[in-house]
């Protein structure tokens, strides 16, 4: 009998296996053939990105962006004549991708096509409900129920042959439920324009119609066909589990094992830290290995590397505040995380009774507790000198060491250590007090240093658990510190370190209950928080994809930063309930699952066209294995420019589009890599939500069993 996980990995890939059954239809004379012309070479798919426009998919197992000839458009030809016109988009992606675009007569549903290559001859019927259009660009994975603006965006994008309108009356499409093949919704595409972030010329398909449920495909009338999608359910179950669970594969100092995960790291990790205290700095901290030590568990791993650092405590504060927020949608044993353990954390099993949002924000926590010194103080954080291999981290060969002493560091745990005593009260009395203590002194040692955001942070936390007057007063007459979230939220996550504000230093003051709270702070409180989200609703009506970011806004991962982006709308929509904030907050959400100019999604194990190459340590290892990279890592995605990886039209910086400025290659690290501070966290605490909570039956992929 396979367990869950063993169906899980078997199921992997199955979102293309419902793309394999619609390319069947095709009727493709030839797939199975050998390309002769090139052994590394292979064929596809037939696609189109217009009615007039045929895509031709191949994949090569080496780099070479000038294997595919389209030198000689004579040589292609579409029932024996020439192609009126030809181009292509190379990029790496396992190993290489090569869209070649030809020009074609209008296609007509039901008529017979042979297609001429250098490389092979195609036959096929074309049926717009069967062949895949690349330029409908869908949420692949999951929209959510809750909101009632959905949409898909259509853009022609033609490679080195540009951007594509259409010309005369703008096409029908329908939606239809894969399984009957039952009309849901129909309309005709909407005219957007132009888009100078995505270089785009972008029309609108309304899904607002279209009920829970799935899957769905979109067909534009003599064009073709959408990846399927889902609405709500487990489609939205699936997503909030997967983008939850990528907390648990990256902690440090755990396994990572069957039954909740792959057999990926069989014993914990990075146990021992050598007391160095050396300058901060990214991996140049040498560790000679006779330094004292000191055995921690807790936290996370960076990034694709293994370092521990500060701000990394935002997870600890965003899943709390997401957990006080809406505490119907979590509970304990939701999403298949081990959280009972022997002394030195080997998993003995899950179920302890806490929801499992509060055990992951108190694993984030607890290495702050283990590497807090008798005096309150905490290092900065660990390092080391270059970086792990890649492969398991269990495998590591590199010694790690603490970075100097930080007040930065003392005074954020110290509203983080507050928090989590006040939120696992119910369930851990105990833990309360000794969370208290690590407070006090974490403050204390801060000193004069702490800057107003984790001073408010401290002293909210520290009145509404224990209702200190002096702590209030506090409160009331710094209120007005709070109005800079406006202009700090969405920053480089790195900046909450520093000066900038996150929305859970504050809003636990606006939610409390059983407590006095001061009418005159709330207000000024709920009024900061809606000046954030007002700007934030104009970043996002800027751009014709849900983007969420203006045009001067870019920073590793700037451009799929939506779940740091539209927290704060989240929190509003908590408030006061209006439709159309969870309307944006869903809308930001679609970018990174597909709903962007690239067609891709950007979170590793989901979707249809995926990312291949995560700059992720342990990746590497189960991409060896052959089960793909580990699930439910948003990686950076487009924005900054990188010297690595090949595509054409080459990535050229201030003129390549930046949204398009993406390479699927490991060693693009600035579009590659990812965080569990800004990448992971947020999106952690916000799918949940838009799924409503719920517990998803790991074996039940909705794509694959419907």
């Amino acid at each position: 009998q396979k367990t869950a996980y063993e169906m899980l990995r078997s199921l992997v890939g199955s979102e293309m296996c419902i793309r394999d059954r619609n390319k069947l239809s095709v009727l493709i004379v030839g797939l199975l053939l050998s390309l002769t012309a090139n052994a590394n070479l292979s064929f596809q798919e037939i696609r189109t990105a217009s009615k007039d426009i045929l895509v031709v998919f191949f994949k090569s197992d080496t780099i070479d962006i000038d294997e595919v000839d389209i030198s000689n458009p004579s040589q292609w030809k579409l029932n024996g004549k020439s192609v009126k016109s030809i181009s292509k988009f190379v990029t790496e992606s396992n190993k290489c991708d090569h869209y070649i675009y030809l020009g074609v007569p209008d296609l007509v549903n039901g008529n017979s096509y042979t297609l001429e290559t250098p490389y092979e001859t195609f036959s096929f019927t074309f049926k717009d409900t069967d062949i895949f259009c690349e330029s409908i660009k869908t949420n692949q994975v999951g929209y959510s129920a809750l909101s009632d603006v959905r949409y898909a965006n259509f853009a022609i994008w033609t490679g080195d042959g540009g951007v594509k309108r259409i010309e005369g009356e703008l096409p029908a499409y329908s939606v239809y439920e894969e399984a009957s093949g039952k009309k849901i919704a129909s309309g005709v595409l909407v005219r957007i324009g132009e888009d100078i972030s995505s270089g785009d010329f972008v029309y609108r398909i309304d899904l607002s119609d279209v009920p829970a449920g799935g899957p769905y495909k979109i067909t534009v009338n003599g064009y073709g066909s959408s990846y399927p999608f889902g609405v709500g359910g487990d489609f939205s179950r699936r997503l909030g589990h997967i983008s939850f669970r990528s907390l648990y594969h990256q902690r440090c100092g755990i396994q990572i094992m069957w039954p909740y995960a792959w057999n990926i790291r069989m014993k914990p990790c990075h146990e021992i830290v050598y007391q160095t205290y050396a300058p901060i700095a990214e991996a140049r901290l040498k560790v000679e290995g006779t330094e004292p030590t000191i055995k921690v568990w807790g936290g996370y791993h960076d990034a694709g590397d293994a370092d521990r650092r500060t701000y990394h405590m935002d997870v600890t504060s965003t899943l709390l505040t997401t957990f006080e927020a809406f505490p119907q949608y979590f509970t304990d044993d939701q999403f298949n995380i081990p959280d009972i353990f022997d002394e030195n954390y080997y998993i003995i099993g899950k179920g302890n009774g806490i929801p499992d949002i509060i055990d992951e924000a108190a694993w984030g926590a607890m290495f702050w507790e283990y590497f807090q010194e008798e005096s309150g103080e905490i290092p900065w954080g660990t390092e080391t000198l270059g970086y792990s291999p890649f492969t398991t981290y269990d495998k590591e060969d590199h010694l790690f060491g603490s970075e100097r002493i930080d007040p930065r560091t003392a005074a954020w745990a110290s509203g983080m250590f507050m928090h989590l005593a006040r939120v696992i009260e119910p369930y851990r009395p105990e833990r309360t007090r000794e969370l208290v203590e690590r407070a006090e002194k974490a403050f204390k040692a801060a000193g004069e240093n702490i800057t107003p955001n984790h001073r408010m942070y401290y002293f909210v936390e520290k009145y509404l658990l224990t209702r200190d007057e002096s702590a209030h007063a506090y409160i009331k007459e710094h209120a007005d510190d709070v109005r800079e979230l406006a202009n700090t939220y969405n920053q480089g996550t790195e900046a909450f370190a520093n000066k900038a504000w996150l929305v859970s230093y504050f809003y636990s003051y606006i939610i409390a209950k059983n407590i006095p709270t001061d009418a005159r702070v709330v207000k000024i409180f709920t009024e900061a928080l809606q000046a954030t989200v007002d700007k934030q609703m104009g970043y996002l009506e800027g751009n014709a994809y849900p983007v969420g970011t203006p045009l001067n806004l870019r920073w590793w991962g700037s451009n799929v930063a939506q779940g740091q982006y539209s927290f704060p709308i989240l929190m509003l929509w908590r408030l006061n309930g209006e439709q159309k904030y969870i309307n944006a907050v869903s809308q930001m959400m679609d970018y990174a699952l597909g709903l962007n100019p690239l067609g891709k999604c950007f979170m590793t194990g989901l979707g249809f066209n995926r990312v291949h190459n995560p700059h992720d340590r342990e990746s590497a290892y189960t991409i060896e294995q052959g089960w793909g990279p580990r699930p439910g890592i948003l990686i950076f995605g487009p924005g900054l420019v990188t010297n690595r990886g090949k595509s054409h039209p080459a990535i050229v910086k201030n003129q390549t589009p930046r949204e398009r400025i993406y390479i699927d290659n490991r060693d693009a690290i600035s579009q590659s890599e990812f965080t569990i501070y800004q990448s992971l966290c947020f999106p952690a605490a916000i799918y949940p939500v838009l799924a409503e909570g719920g517990k998803f039956d790991e074996s039940n992929n909705p794509f694959y069993s419907r």
